[in-house]
């Protein structure tokens, strides 16, 4: 938990520092790369750890993980220039994908069954707080000594986490097995990685371009998934993605945080111009869907633990349909207050909440503890392209709309990028009912995740008896 605070810190605190590190380092151009480059790598680390930990386990991956954590953590902190900066953060972003799969499989190698709930839920409940606090905590860091005070702080805490763990955490290995490395599927997924980041950041600038990267990557997924079954232990094996129930949990775990992500991420962006709302203001309305996950966490874990994992992610993709209509609704109806919006939104969150983390218990008690760590990174690499995916999707559509509606995007990409810009009513109108169709375009995918799950309870009963 000590370490996953580390992570849900580290991974949105820097955004409050970014006009800082702009101004210090310059090189604008790459800034965007801080990110990026530490989001790919770290989708990338997830599935390779699969193999490390279940070769030599758990307590070996961390401590590896906690150095790597900390030297490219300090590295980051001490970049003399932009290009040192990326660098660092790309290999910094390594050590976070690893830190996810480890996270994962020590839950189902160090608990009972019946207790895997409550410590995901207590691992949500710390990257959630983390998460949000990070950005006003980092605030008042930059107020006292710059953004080098952000990777400072994590050093000692990566420190703690290190010594706690080091020989109190589980593992499975005695003897260390001889740790098998698929580079060319390593090498595949990169790619896959590559062209689904390279598609998302096309969106809304050039169609052409995101339209050529959206087919590479299913060009370069068709050519793992030919490879992945020709070799004897791939990166990430089939069996880890199709088995029942993988491939349900797999799929509506994806599809609700593809939901979440997707109708959240440009709310800010309608409160501040449709709404007329302040900056720092809009940025609160990021809140309710990341706290409603939190309680979705909680209540599976205390109050819904006598059911079945198939039917709690049943009720979650459930309660995914009315609250994304309400929430719809309120945005495309710019009279309906905006507390109306606010409780969707904490709904929206339960059930992803409440998907996720059935999913992650039924997902560890389908495998035995030799596949933990692979099956644990299969899943948290599809979460990953979900995040993706997701914003993609609601970008696509909000440009969409506007370009269609006023034939111009570029005020709105300069209000999206942080810019004060004044957009006009004809605008602001376009924004709401961008939003408003990516309402309806995750809602259509809520009722297939809906299908998929009561398809899982189906599955489930027939073997059971």
């Amino acid at each position: 938990l000590t370490v996953v605070a580390t992570v849900g810190f580290g991974g949105l605190a820097l955004v409050a520092g970014l006009s800082t590190i702009a101004e210090d380092l310059g090189h604008v151009r790459l800034l965007p790369w801080v990110f990026t480059g530490y989001y790919a790598t770290s989708a990338i680390a997830v599935v390779v750890a699969g193999p490390v930990i279940d070769a030599v386990g758990v307590r070996r991956t961390f401590r590896a993980t906690g150095i790597w954590l900390l030297v490219f953590t300090a590295a980051a902190a001490a970049a003399p220039s932009m290009s040192m900066l990326v660098l660092a953060r790309t290999l910094q972003g390594f050590g976070v994908g690893l830190v996810f799969a480890v996270s994962t499989a020590t839950i189902g190698l160090a608990y009972p069954h019946h207790l895997r709930p409550r410590a995901f839920a207590a691992q949500s409940v710390v990257f959630g707080v983390m998460g949000l606090g990070g950005p006003a905590l980092a605030g008042v860091m930059l107020a006292s000594g710059g953004w080098r005070v952000i990777f400072v702080a994590q050093l000692p805490v990566t420190i703690i986490a290190l010594v706690s763990g080091w020989v109190t955490l589980p593992t499975t290995r005695d003897r260390p097995a001889r740790i098998r490395t698929d580079w060319r599927g390593i090498w595949l997924l990169t790619l896959v990685v590559g062209c689904s980041l390279t598609a998302v950041s096309q969106v809304g600038v050039s169609w052409w371009a995101a339209g050529t990267a959206t087919v590479l990557t299913v060009a370069v997924t068709r050519v793992y998934w030919r490879h992945s079954g020709q070799v004897h232990a791939p990166v990430l094996a089939r069996e880890h993605l199709n088995r029942f129930p993988l491939k349900w949990v797999h799929v509506t775990s994806g599809m609700a945080i593809f939901i979440v992500v997707g109708s959240d991420n440009f709310l800010p962006l309608y409160v501040q111009t449709a709404r007329g709302r302040s900056v720092e203001f809009a940025a609160f309305t990021l809140v309710f869907a990341a706290v409603g996950w939190t309680m979705g966490s909680l209540i599976y874990s205390r109050l819904l633990v006598g059911w079945r994992e198939s039917e709690v992610i049943r009720l979650g993709c459930w309660l995914l349909i009315p609250f994304l209509g309400l929430a719809g609704t309120t945005v495309a109806l710019i009279d309906w207050p905006l507390p109306v919006l606010y409780g969707a939104l904490t709904f929206i969150g339960v059930s992803v909440g409440l998907v996720t983390t059935a999913g992650l218990t039924l997902l560890q008690a389908s495998g035995d503890q030799a596949e933990l760590g692979r099956l644990s990174a299969a899943h948290e690499f599809v979460r990953q392209l979900a995040i993706m995916y997701g914003v993609a999707l609601a970008g696509a559509i909000l440009l969409l709309v506007v370009d269609v509606q006023v034939g111009d995007v570029d005020a709105v990409r300069d209000v999206i990028a942080g810019e004060a810009t004044d957009l006009g009513p004809e605008t602001n109108d376009a924004i709401r009912y961008g939003v408003a169709w990516t309402y309806a375009a995750v809602g259509m995918l809520a009722v297939g995740c809906l299908l998929v799950g009561t398809s899982l309870v189906r599955r489930t009963r027939r073997r059971a008896v």
